[in-house]
């Protein structure tokens, strides 16, 4: 299991958008402990630039060990959910997902594109991503924090990699449909446009030498 993170949150009995804007002022961030032996959920509060770091190196699917009030005891988590200010994008609210590290969990895992197309450079194609994320299936120590895919074989507009193409470990289940396009090789609008105005000049040409050819007649 990769190094996991660990971060320490109190408990909150703050509640209402007075009391929870108060928190912000002070840099602390309001949020909630829900899921593996959390019935009702639980109220925390963290240090906002603190919480800022660990998600940096976290992101969403990176597990966390969340410690409750320095008493030493750590849950297991994920960040679920984060909610941003609309303008400004500051936070606001973190949620936290609890869970059974003997238990598979499901989770969207992004899809990172690596290497170089040798269409793009050889026959002025384009890269195009059709799928952002996976829909995976893991114990939670075996969910990646993302998903390389490596587009160096893509030498031909038409080329794709599909879902059923890609190379995960054997304790990854992919629930998503294998049939997908996750990348594929097309046209590029250059390429296009260029072609559009060579037939654009052509039938202008076909029309300028029909119009000669009726003025003779």
């Amino acid at each position: 299991m990769a190094h996991v993170l660990t971060l320490n949150v109190t408990s909150r009995a703050a509640r209402g958008s007075r009391k929870l804007h108060a928190l912000r002022r002070q840099g602390l961030l309001p949020g909630v402990v829900y899921g593996y032996k959390v019935a009702d959920g639980m109220l925390v509060q963290v240090e906002r630039r603190t919480f800022e770091q660990v998600y940096r190196r976290a992101g969403a699917n990176s597990l966390i060990d969340l410690r409750l009030d320095a008493d030493g005891t750590a849950t297991k988590v994920f960040v679920h959910e984060i909610q941003r200010h609309p303008v400004n994008h500051a936070l606001l609210h973190v949620d936290f997902r609890a869970v059974n590290m003997d238990e598979p969990i499901t989770a969207e895992v992004s899809i990172l594109l690596v290497g170089e197309a040798p269409a793009v450079r050889e026959v002025d194609g384009m890269v195009m991503q059709v799928l952002e994320t996976l829909h995976i299936r893991a114990l939670p120590a075996h969910i990646p924090s993302n998903i390389e895919v490596d587009v160096s074989g893509l030498s031909e507009v038409g080329q794709g990699i599909n879902v059923a193409d890609l190379q995960l470990p054997a304790e990854v289940e992919v629930l998503t449909d294998p049939e997908l396009h996750v990348v594929h090789i097309i046209a590029s609008q250059k390429g296009t446009e260029e072609e559009e105005a060579a037939t654009e000049a052509a039938e202008a040409e076909a029309d300028e030498a029909g119009a000669e050819g009726d003025d003779e007649g």
